[in-house]
């Protein structure tokens, strides 16, 4: 997209977030909410948490911060401050302002430390206190600081690199996100910043390195990375390395592995015998031939599928406890995936990465992202089109982004009038990913305290929701009725956040929570004093935003949520860790507040209830048969003739599904939706055991 394009996209997408009467602090903030947003889809940020404080410090100095994100899986802390202008043109941010930016944020760490912020708070700032104190306790356990500056600026030609700073012995790294390089990542078809790695920066030459296998689409290699150089290049990228998945895993269940530990100290030499290595996926590798063999020099968008403890506890080992890592060395396995295509490109980085962790205790939970409810979601937002509300003379489509880079590759290749076309029938509002879905549906299961954790985590407790409740078939959720009610409660949620925003009692802070704990809190307050009754999930679908009844039972209810979550029981606790307790939600389930009478006239009733049940199932069964119906005969005669052919040579087949099998050969036969399911099943299973589609 060009560059101004973007921007006023950007803008558009801004100014739906703010209130009537937005202040300069509001347009902050929303600037900080969009693209931290889609810096977390680009996997930048994983969990980052609003939180705006500025003053003035020590020595006179201004101080500011205006976001923070913790990372378990290397340590460090981001810590982040927006520049936003808003302007029609965009401005040029030079090296003197963005220093100076970067300045506010190291005087208020510093600070913090030293304790002095305690002694001037700003009225109305007593919030920023608690990420004061947070950095103060976790000071002495991290590795370093990450800087981020947010901008809808462009940054100067002039800036090339700002080197590394230091605070306490804790380097300090700075990265600038103008409105450039947020288009630049924009536009990749894999929705990601592929960062490149040179090897040479970290083993003189790059890696030895051997060609092990080779097709279409996909190229393999087998290499050895020092202990040494693998603990440099996680200090250097931190979890940017971890694939999500791995990421997610490896903060939940501790990065130091004992065992390895152990290795490292007792038996450095046979780190090589003992450990299985990583194995790690690219999009594209340099490797050279030189007089002692043939070495890795870099590789694009390299990520870390399986190993992330091996790699995480050497980096430990090395960080805190110095070891010597000079013995070790680390077979891993590069898989470079060449596939053009960017949704094949997605979906082969992750089936890698699921194979890779077959063996360990990553459940398939943990790799949700391929599950059929996907598939089904992104099915049914391309078929469903939504009401035209206010006069609209078009229908308009809630675009689920099933793989990254999704909403913006249907924008590529287009010409400005079928991306206007695309834009208005797909509007950026309605788009929704993966992990959001995840926050809107844990939310009204009443699960606030797992969505305060943040978007992977909550999104893991989501997953293994689905796989427990999807079954064979999936007929609760692949259906019409099951998307429209996903879609209400997106709605639902957006306009609670706009709710709070406007709000004269809201002081600023812990949006989010308030927003997940009023919705959990609505939910609990149906189910226990009207059993049986549901929200009238239709009536926000047909009208695409809330009833008035609505919007004012949730309003009381909010104002009581702030209450709550914001006096922890224990004097100087930090409000965002206290609303990942369940003692949180227990305080706020206790709340004793009634359901309006305007919203309990709009309540469906339990015979209403069942019969939308009843129809989930019947429409599921319906649109599940028509699927696979419609995928069978996509396939083509073709397909089907190759796979009975490899079935004869390699897992034949008998019965029934050899009879299918035979008929799917032939032009003109259509199956009926049960055949179509069992010939589907046929297909994944002989895909599994090593049949490749033509």
């Amino acid at each position: 997209m060009e560059l101004g394009d973007f921007r006023e996209e950007l803008l558009d997408a801004i100014q739906v977030r703010l209130p009537v009467d937005a202040t300069k602090e509001d347009r902050d903030f929303a600037f900080l909410c969009e693209v931290s947003e889609r810096l977390t889809q680009a996997e930048e940020f994983h969990d980052l948490v609003p939180s705006h404080f500025r003053g003035t410090g020590s020595k006179g100095r201004k101080l500011r911060v205006d976001g923070y994100e913790l990372d378990d899986s290397d340590d460090s802390i981001r810590l982040v401050i927006v520049e936003f202008s808003g302007a029609g043109q965009a401005e040029v941010l030079s090296r003197t302002r963005a220093e100076a930016l970067f300045g506010q944020l190291q005087v208020f760490v510093e600070d913090a430390l030293s304790g002095k912020i305690w002694s001037s708070v700003p009225d109305g700032m007593e919030d920023g206190l608690e990420l004061a104190g947070m950095i103060s306790d976790k000071h002495a356990v991290l590795g370093r600081y990450r800087f981020y500056l947010l901008t809808d600026a462009n940054l100067s030609e002039r800036v090339k690199d700002l080197p590394q700073g230091e605070i306490d012995g804790r380097a300090i790294e700075y990265h600038v996100w103008d409105v450039g390089r947020l288009n630049t990542v924009s536009s990749s078809p894999f929705g990601a910043e592929e960062l490149e790695i040179d090897f040479t920066q970290f083993v003189s030459g790059g890696l030895p390195c051997l060609a092990a296998s080779q097709a279409d689409d996909y190229q393999g290699y087998l290499a050895v990375i020092p202990g040494e150089a693998l603990a440099q290049l996680y200090d250097s990228y931190g979890s940017k390395l971890l694939e999500g998945n791995v990421r997610s895993y490896l903060s939940a269940s501790g990065k130091i592995n004992k065992g390895i530990q152990g290795t490292i100290r007792k038996e450095p030499e046979r780190f090589f015998v003992y450990n299985n290595g990583i194995s790690a996926t690219a999009t594209s590798a340099c490797v050279v031939e030189t007089p002692l063999g043939h070495r890795l020099v870099s590789a694009r968008y390299f990520q870390i599928v399986n190993g992330g403890q091996t790699t995480a506890s050497l980096h430990v080992a090395k960080r805190k406890d110095n070891a010597d890592l000079e013995a070790i060395h680390v077979p891993m396995k590069l898989s470079v995936v060449t596939a053009r295509d960017a949704e094949k490109l997605d979906d082969m980085i992750q089936s890698i990465a699921m194979y890779s962790n077959k063996q360990n205790k990553v459940s398939d939970a943990d790799f949700f992202s391929n599950h059929p409810y996907h598939r089904a979601m992104e099915r049914l937002s391309r078929r469903i089109p939504a009401p035209a509300v206010e006069d609209a003379q078009y229908h308009t489509y809630w675009f689920y982004e099933r793989a990254r880079g999704q909403y913006q590759n249907e924008q590529s290749g287009l010409t400005q009038a079928q991306k206007r076309d695309f834009l208005r029938t797909n509007p950026r509002p309605q788009l929704i990913v993966k992990t959001d879905l995840a926050k809107f549906e844990n939310s009204w299961r009443q699960l606030p305290h797992v969505v305060s954790f943040g978007a992977q985590k909550n999104f893991a407790n989501f997953a293994e929701y689905i796989c427990g409740q999807w079954g064979e078939d999936g007929l609760l959720f692949n259906n019409d009725t099951y998307f429209k009610e996903v879609i209400a409660r997106a709605i639902l949620f957006r306009a609670v956040e706009k709710l709070v925003s406007a709000a004269d009692w809201y002081e600023g802070g812990y949006r989010a929570n308030i927003v997940t704990y009023s919705i959990a809190k609505l939910a609990s307050m149906i189910a226990l004093q009207k059993p049986g009754h549901i929200l009238n999930f239709r009536e926000t679908w047909t009208h695409q935003a809330i009833s008035e009844p609505l919007g004012n039972q949730l309003e009381s209810i909010a104002k009581e949520v702030v209450q709550a979550i914001t006096t922890p029981p224990v004097s100087q606790m930090n409000v965002t860790e206290w609303c990942k307790k369940k003692e949180c939600w227990e305080k706020v389930l206790a709340l004793p507040i009634r359901l309006t009478d305007g919203l309990t006239a709009e309540l469906v009733s339990p015979g209403e209830v069942r019969d939308i049940n009843r129809e989930k199932r019947q429409q599921g069964a319906m649109d599940g048969g028509i699927h696979a119906v419609t995928d069978v005969i996509q396939r083509g005669p073709g397909y089907w003739a190759a796979i009975l052919d490899w079935a004869r040579r390699h897992s034949p087949v008998y019965g029934k599904e050899a009879d299918l099998l035979r008929n799917a050969s032939k032009s003109g036969w259509i199956p009926t939706p049960m055949q179509a399911a069992c010939l589907i099943k046929v297909s994944t299973r002989l895909e599994e055991e090593g049949f490749k589609r033509g």
